[in-house]
């Protein structure tokens, strides 16, 4: 069964671990109970919010997402139910509630029985498309600010947006992924949330690490056009 690995990091990770440390070894592995809620599209969003952004409330998540106070409060709690989101008590007040992702990364493998049946299958596919969905729309947002000079140059010229190809073997394949984690830990954890920025010479930035194995197009019968 084809699975995605997804990493996300909460607000209160540790900071950069020693050489040679994997980060793939520090992670909760997400049952499917706890995926089969997360995979509910407005959840994923709120989610998604709370870790690249920091804590917030419900009234500002439903400004974000364009829905009701009244239907992220609910999903909130249905996140909080499975470890995935927490109250931050010293910031709520008697009127309202403030949320964050929970600390720590998650990993989805689909491995398992659970995992194994239609209706597990069915999880892990509503959830990797959505997952993949809002990648791709964060860094659709960046091309387009790129586009129309929105962005300053500078900042652009120090980004990168790659796709590189190459043979490896398994062994290779796990040596590299191993490798991006280390160098994405280096600069990685200090400064999870919004509140943590050090400076306003600080942006927060997403990296998007992807290594998979293809198929070669020739394999499934497909030949370009002459």
């Amino acid at each position: 069964m084809s699975t995605p690995d997804l990493d996300a990091t909460g607000p209160d990770t540790p900071g950069p671990a020693g050489p040679g440390s994997d980060v793939r070894d520090r992670t909760r592995d997400v049952d499917l109970a706890t995926l089969k809620a997360l995979s509910h599209p407005l959840r994923v969003r709120l989610w998604d919010l709370l870790v690249t952004a920091g804590p917030a409330t419900s009234t500002t998540l439903a400004q974000q997402t364009g829905e009701s106070t009244g239907s992220t409060s609910y999903h909130l709690r249905q996140l909080a139910a499975h470890g995935l989101v927490e109250e931050v008590p010293e910031r709520g007040t008697g009127r309202e509630r403030w949320w964050r992702a929970a600390p720590g990364a998650l990993r989805v493998r689909g491995s398992g029985e659970e995992y194994d049946t239609p209706s597990g299958g069915e999880v892990i596919r509503a959830f990797g498309s959505q997952w993949a969905s809002l990648r791709a729309s964060s860094l659709q947002r960046f091309h387009e600010r790129v586009i129309d000079r929105a962005e300053p140059e500078d900042w652009v010229d120090a980004s990168v947006d790659a796709t590189p190809f190459a043979y490896l073997t398994l062994e290779e394949l796990d040596a590299l992924s191993t490798e991006l984690g280390t160098v994405l830990e280096k600069y990685a954890g200090t400064a999870q949330s919004r509140d943590a920025r050090p400076s306003d010479a600080h942006r927060r930035i997403e990296v998007q690490i992807l290594a998979f194995p293809t198929i070669d197009p020739a394999a499934e019968g497909f030949t370009p056009d002459a």
